[in-house]
Parts: structure tokens; C-alpha cells; sequence
């Protein structure tokens, strides 16, 4: 997967920015959050991620790969968080490992609102990051 799918943002009413490679994860959190009206773009390549970041294109939430070879997560979230419109959206840092504290301290400074494991229970994950209408 390179670069980014074309946002079809009319077809839910929310949209979560997923920046990373993993294909299994995108499968299983498209999987997961169908049933909420929640429509995931994926971005593969840091070039593509920096301009959507910059676009006036709207999101929801922001998911980062803290996995994602190649590319600084983190420095995607403090460009996020740069831009005047992505200050308020949500950034929430995903990883195959648990986090050493330093690593979880320097996201939350970089803008990050949660770190989440994301190999385990799907629907916890989904439970973390969907907004309840409530």
C-alpha cells in the first residue's frame, strides 16, 4: 500500500486517519468499526501523511503506527498538532509492544491523547476510540 486512499468522506459520519502499513490491523479495525459509521483512510507513506495532515480534509480521530519502519510517528503527531485545524482531534498512538514510559511521556508531549496496544481484543480497541453519540 503506498500512499493514501482517496478520502470518500460522505459515505460515514465520522473519519479516522490511519497512518501506517499494517494491513492485517487496517482489515480488523475496518472489520470492528463497520457497525459505527466509521470510515478509516489509510495512509502508507510519510510524503502522502504529511500532506493529508496539512489538507482542510476533516477527521475525526488520528491513529499512528508506532511501528510503522521508516517513519517517526511521533513527529506526524506534533505536525498534527501543529496545524491549527487537527488541534482538538484525537491522537491515539497504536503498537504491537507495550511502551516503555519514556516513549508514552514523550507522546502525550508530542499531542498524543492514548497509547493502545494493537494486537490485542479488537473491540477493546474500538471501545477506546469510538465517539459515543451518548
Amino acid at each position: 500500500m503506498l500512499g493514501c486512499e482517496p478520502p470518500r468522506l460522505t459515505e460515514s459520519r465520522y473519519r479516522v486517519l490511519y497512518l501506517g502499513r499494517d494491513l492485517e490491523f487496517i482489515a480488523r479495525f475496518r472489520e470492528q468499526v463497520s457497525e459505527h459509521d466509521y470510515r478509516l483512510v489509510a495512509c502508507g507513506d510519510e510524503g502522502s501523511a504529511t500532506i493529508f495532515l496539512k489538507s482542510d480534509i476533516p477527521y475525526d480521530l488520528m491513529l499512528i503506527d508506532h511501528d510503522w519502519r521508516g517513519t517517526e510517528g511521533l513527529k506526524l503527531a506534533r505536525l498534527s498538532r501543529s496545524q491549527r485545524h487537527r488541534k482538538r482531534m484525537p491522537i491515539v498512538l497504536l503498537s504491537a509492544t507495550t511502551l516503555d514510559h519514556e516513549t508514552e511521556a514523550e507522546a502525550k508531549k508530542a499531542g498524543v491523547v492514548e497509547c493502545v496496544l494493537k494486537t490485542g481484543d479488537m473491540a477493546e480497541l474500538v471501545a477506546r476510540v469510538i465517539i459515543d453519540d451518548v
